[in-house]
């Protein structure tokens, strides 16, 4: 951590200057350290040390300023602030961002000196897979591949291509349950930065690029900021996830885009108008809030004047998917909305299929699924508040009787629960105890048959653990044991 002068941070290096702090940052990120440079125009030497970074291939992803000012519109103390920015550093990845090398790239003597062939890199906000495992589970899912305008991922997991990705942050936003983060942002340790700031509305979220930091904050230096105004800096604002708006909803904190029209130019213009078609066109038709976008320092100023006119509505949870789904259902839309990001899904059953096997159930990973076995019966129950969508329900059931699509339906969200199907159940044909769904037991029976099984095989289909024991002990004549139980 740096200080620059007139800012007192317990702990921090203290910069004479903003040079000083520029050659301390650039230092630190050269050593493979995060570097936080804290005070009155810290975004400026921020975006001198990524210039100098950038030149001699170091990491400038690791560098990251904190103005005295963002403490104040946050309502917060420095020392929160600092406190807040410096775990929200500690969670992102910057050391597994992408490297490209710049071919048109002017190299110093000095660079080239002191990084030798590095120096020709760059350090890109790829995305990254967070639980390998868990993404390779969805075989099906290419969600954030096709999200992609620019074809800058491929493979299972998906690798990134870090001369075709932008940073846009659309792939992340597509992945169904939450597990791809870019290097240097992410819904969750956005949500736990807010959390640590008790951002409490109403008030804004400033999704701020980074490039753009030093202006924008300049600008508000004097306003009256109609509410708290808590900013959180991004390599790019559009890897704010539908999750994250949300959950900055339920909080009460109207978003605000802050980044100017040569930066979203420079980024791409396709990934900034899918994300608005998909993201923000989801987020608007769900609550019916206009979201506001300040594309130059004084339109920022101007946006942050103006009553945010929101409260909080839900409940805080611990992560942003979860702060997003308590959001609506304190506030649902007022009609069935199909979301082209993955946030909910609402599961279906058809009838004639479902032999309540069980499969998608014990495939669920959010047991928004569950099999209820009684005496009565067996039943499918759907949880629709816990619905990822990751569909590996699907791609679990045997006999292709299950669909789940991207919608959040407020005649759902207003019960625990919803009976997709239920069966007879089947009983031991000796004792009379219940041994699974009719249906399943039937399907099964019928496929043996067609596969000549002996009847002997079929016969124990319809016997409990305990009699199949006996069966096999010569206890029990199958032959006979339509006659020897309540069958």
């Amino acid at each position: 951590m740096i200080a620059l002068p007139g800012a007192s941070v317990a702990g921090a290096a203290s910069a004479s200057s903003l040079d000083d702090a520029v050659e301390k940052a650039v230092q630190a990120a050269e050593e493979g350290k995060r570097a936080l440079i804290v005070g009155q125009g810290a975004w400026k030497a921020a975006r001198e040390a990524w210039g100098r970074l950038d030149r001699s291939g170091g990491n400038s992803l690791l560098v990251w300023g904190l103005d005295a000012l963002e403490a104040q519109l946050a309502g917060t103390t420095l020392e929160a602030a600092v406190a807040a920015r410096a775990s929200l550093m500690e969670w992102l990845r910057p050391d597994q961002a992408g490297l490209r090398a710049s071919a048109g790239k002017r190299l110093a003597r000095r660079d080239l000196l002191r990084s030798g062939p590095a120096a020709v890199f760059q350090a890109v906000d790829t995305p990254l897979v967070t639980e390998p495992s868990a993404c390779s589970r969805l075989t099906g899912c290419r969600l954030c591949i096709e999200a992609c305008p620019y074809s800058a991922l491929e493979g299972k997991p998906p690798q990134p291509d870090p001369y075709r990705c932008t940073g846009c942050g659309l792939c992340t936003s597509a992945c169904p349950v939450g597990i791809l983060e870019h290097a240097a942002a992410g819904d969750d340790p956005a949500w736990k930065y807010l959390g640590l700031l008790g951002a409490q509305g109403p008030g804004y979220l400033v999704l701020i690029c980074r490039s753009d930091a030093a202006e924008m904050i300049d600008a508000l230096r004097g306003a009256s900021p109609a509410a708290r105004a808590v900013l959180l800096p991004v390599t790019c604002p559009g890897q704010a996830g539908l999750r994250l708006l949300l959950a900055a909803l339920g909080s009460g904190l109207v978003p605000v885009y802050a980044c100017s029209s040569s930066t979203v130019k420079s980024c791409g213009v396709e990934a900034f108008e899918k994300y608005l078609e998909t993201v923000v066109g989801d987020y608007a038709r769900l609550t019916g809030v206009k979201l506001v976008f300040a594309p130059s320092p004084s339109e920022l100023r101007k946006a942050l004047e103006t009553a945010p006119g929101l409260e909080p509505i839900g409940p805080r949870a611990k992560h942003a998917w979860r702060a997003a789904v308590e959001t609506l259902k304190a506030k649902p839309p007022s009609a069935r909305v199909e979301t082209r990001t993955p946030l909910l899904g609402v599961a279906a059953v058809d009838p004639g299929r479902c032999t309540l096997c069980g499969a998608c159930a014990y495939t669920c990973p959010t047991s928004a699924l569950e099999l209820v076995e009684t005496e009565e019966g067996s039943r499918l129950v759907f949880h629709p508040d816990r619905c990822a969508p990751c569909r590996l329900c699907v791609e679990a059931c045997p006999e292709d009787a299950i669909t789940v699509s991207h919608a959040v339906d407020p005649a759902l969200l207003a019960g625990d629960s919803v009976v997709l199907h239920r069966e007879e159940v089947a009983r031991c044909r000796v004792c009379g105890k219940p041994i699974g769904p009719l249906r399943m037991i039937k399907t099964v029976e019928a496929r043996l048959r067609s596969a000549g099984a002996p009847e002997a095989a079929i016969e124990r289909l319809y016997l409990c653990t305990e009699c199949k024991q006996k069966a096999a002990l010569g206890l029990i004549s199958l032959t006979n044991s339509k006659s020897n139980g309540p069958g």
